[in-house]
């Protein structure tokens, strides 16, 4: 996929077309969208983008259809492990069910896009998502556990953890730490 490409799709179009606008980017010039997962404040630009190719996660397809409505239908169906070639850059994709059934978490050169799957606290102390705004939440702390052991046993550098509603953190220690604690 040669162009931009957009980590989900934000809450609503005209917020992304003016995102999209201090960038110098229209939503038509948007190629295709990772998602980390389907509920609406990550897919309500999808609508904006009509011609941008929607990568997600088998397991995450009624998720999205229920949230993006005429707009939720996956064009590429990804896979855990899978390691996707958007133009020149490596794209690693991992399953982290639990937030949702679909939740994909994805390593693009040294940063780890999570979207819900967590966020830092004040303390900068990775946490899950609140336990009422996810599907099954003991599988999302599994998942979790299980993202950081695979990083590390996989030898994954992680420059950055990019969660989707709190700021970004350098390194893997606040993640790997939480892992520790709930394995």
């Amino acid at each position: 996929s040669e162009g931009p490409v957009l980590f989900d799709a934000c809450w609503r179009k005209d917020e992304l077309s003016a995102r999209l606008d201090e960038q110098g980017l229209k939503p038509s010039d948007i190629r295709a969208v990772l998602l980390t997962h389907g509920h609406a404040d990550h897919v309500g630009g999808l609508a904006a983008m009509p011609d941008a190719r929607v990568l997600a996660l088998g397991a995450e397809q009624e998720t999205l259809e229920m949230h993006a409505k005429e707009n939720g239908e996956i064009d590429q169906v990804l896979t855990d492990g899978e390691l996707l070639m958007l133009g020149e850059r490596q794209v690693r994709v991992f399953s982290v069910p639990g937030h949702t059934p679909g939740s994909a978490a994805f390593l693009v050169e040294g940063a780890l896009v999570i979207g819900d799957s967590g966020l830092y606290t004040a303390r900068s102390d990775y946490a899950p998502a609140p336990r009422d705004r996810s599907a099954n939440p003991d599988q999302l702390v599994r998942s979790v556990v299980s993202l950081a052991d695979r990083l590390a046993v996989e030898g994954h550098e992680v420059k950055w953890i990019v969660p989707a509603h709190s700021a970004g953190e350098e390194g893997r220690e606040a993640l790997d730490a939480f892992a520790e604690k709930n394995r």
